[in-house]
């Protein structure tokens, strides 16, 4: 019985026929047609995917950081300074990717770079207290200096990143030194007067240079409209709050991971509240002129800036008078904030939560106010 079912299988496998090369082919072909529509449908998922496991991890840290705020009254410790220490008391904003990986990875993302236009802001006495008063007594220098070659002695030949940190140097800044007494990369400091931190628009510069803020270096393009003058540091693992184990570590954003061959640094950042003192520092006259100059309502007290919301960007004569009604208006007051008014921030730049629109346009010169006949025109 076994041997007739063994040979009629074996008859059955000889008269079997198989698929013929134009069959093949034909199938192969459909296959191709198949995936060339299906592709870009997957990549838009993939990016959407992104995107929501990055809101999805700020979600998270505004969560634990609002926990740990209301626990101890206080912001984590031993947050990331994001500065290099070039030399005893000067500091830069580290290198900015340029999108090109075979001169190796910069530090920071330009998109990060661009939405919030940092500057280096030095602390004075009263700002050091007052992050100390929130919590915030040390921090770790990033010190990456992936614009220097390896001694240190001189920018990389090849990084466009050195190039772009250079357009935001002006002359009450600190110029960018090609040389660099290198550090121990993330090494702990006290927060005192004098510590360079990193400040989206603005930051007054060492004593040295006077303490003017600079003006702000454009009106469009910025990803919030109410950052300026507030600090920004990172949760690296180092901090309290990857530290204390309410986080199993500091988080990566995806995006991040993805362009790693460009960027090297991928935590996730905390914008802290404009503090008291800074804004003390940008109402004075001798030390908040440019500051002052974008007061878009001169009739209330302190600073109030005439910002504009789009997710495209407008036309080049694109005027806040004129167009009233065609994007989103706000009139921001840079006063001082709450004290557990914090933020999160991706290290691409995307604030959580979200605002109204993709970019904000600032009135940088307005002369007579959100309502006036010669408001500032926004352009590039």
């Amino acid at each position: 019985m076994k041997e007739m079912l063994k040979k009629k299988l074996q008859e059955k496998m000889k008269n079997s026929e198989g698929f013929t090369l134009l069959e093949i082919l034909v199938v192969l072909t459909i296959m191709g047609f198949l995936i060339a529509m299906v592709a870009p449908r997957l990549a838009g998922i993939s990016d959407g995917a992104v995107d929501t496991v990055c809101d999805s991890n700020q979600s998270r840290m505004l969560q634990l950081t609002s926990a740990w705020f209301q626990q101890k009254n206080r912001y984590p410790d031993k947050m990331t300074n994001l500065i290099d220490q070039v030399a005893g008391a000067v500091y830069q904003v580290p290198a900015v990717s340029d999108g090109n990986p075979d001169n190796g990875p910069e530090s920071l993302a330009d998109e990060f770079m661009k939405r919030n236009h940092f500057r280096i802001h030095y602390l004075n006495a009263d700002e050091a207290k007052e992050l100390k008063d929130l919590g915030l007594a040390n921090v770790l220098n990033l010190n990456a200096y992936t614009a220097y070659n390896d001694a240190g002695s001189a920018f990389k030949t090849d990084t466009g990143g050195v190039s772009y940190n250079g357009t935001i140097t002006g002359p009450t800044e600190v110029a960018l030194s090609n040389t660099a007494t290198k550090l121990p990369p993330m090494q702990q400091r006290l927060l005192n007067s004098g510590v360079g931190v990193l400040m989206i628009g603005t930051g007054a510069p060492g004593a040295a240079l006077g303490q003017v803020f600079p003006a702000l270096p454009m009106e469009r393009g910025w990803g919030e409209n109410d950052g300026i003058g507030r600090m920004v540091f990172g949760f690296g693992p180092e901090s309290e709050l990857a530290k204390s184990g309410i986080t199993a570590g500091a988080g990566h954003c995806p995006g991040g991971i993805q362009n790693a061959d460009n960027v090297t640094y991928n935590d996730y950042n905390i914008v802290m509240p404009r503090l008291e003192a800074t804004e003390t520092r940008m109402l004075l006259p001798t030390d908040g002129a440019n500051m002052l100059l974008m007061d878009g309502d001169n009739a209330k007290d302190g600073i109030q800036l005439n910002t504009v919301s789009y997710d495209k960007a407008p036309a080049a004569d694109y005027n806040m008078v004129t167009n009233l009604d065609t994007l989103k208006i706000r009139l921001v007051d840079m006063g001082v904030n709450e004290k557990f008014e914090f933020a999160t921030m991706c290290p691409e730049g995307h604030k959580f939560p979200t605002d109204d629109g993709e970019f904000w346009g600032i009135d940088i010169n307005p002369t007579a106010g959100l309502g006036g006949p010669s408001a500032s025109v926004l352009n590039n």
